[in-house]
């Protein structure tokens, strides 16, 4: 006799397809992950997220030797996550700083969500070192998965993958 075991909403939903039938190389995961190492360019993003832009500033809040810090600053622009943009404070020569582009903005809704797990998951001993709020109400930022419809996506188990476009058959 089957037994029935009851569904846990942590736990993703069973495949209804062969998994081991399709190759997925390159990951999507592992090439947004990919993107924040070695770890000084996740905390070159992290500064730029809260609002950091010029050279000093980052490396002042990061601790990165300068060597490091334009290596990171020039990748991150490579890759499209950063532009530089030119400024020139009075009495001293001009200076490019770095600000976020489209595509470095849109990863404000991982960067929410990695600092909503840690809080959670492994928080600091005297609690939260940074708390974001809503600029508008002061309610505090949390991330929310929704599919395309709008509709709430509560557990991993409402979730279903697929091969996509890009995943060949082994």
């Amino acid at each position: 006799m089957q037994q029935h075991r009851a569904h846990d909403p942590t736990e993703a939903a069973d495949p209804p397809w062969n998994r081991d039938a399709w190759l997925l190389e390159p990951d999507s995961v592992q090439r947004a992950l990919d993107t924040l190492v070695p770890r000084s360019a996740g905390q070159v993003v992290r500064e730029a997220f809260y609002g950091i832009r010029r050279f000093d500033d980052f490396r002042r809040h990061t601790g990165l030797t300068p060597g490091v810090l334009s290596a990171r600053l020039r990748d991150l622009t490579d890759q499209g996550i950063l532009t530089k943009v030119a400024y020139h404070d009075t009495g001293s020569r001009g200076r490019h700083e770095y600000r976020l582009t489209d595509k470095g903005r849109d990863l404000a809704a991982a960067i929410i969500s990695l600092l909503n797990w840690a809080d959670r998951w492994l928080p600091a001993p005297g609690g939260p070192t940074v708390v974001l709020t809503h600029h508008g109400c002061g309610a505090s930022i949390r991330t929310e998965i929704r599919c395309a419809h709008d509709h709430a996506v509560d557990s991993l188990g409402d979730i279903q993958a697929a091969p996509g476009p890009g995943a060949c058959a082994r």
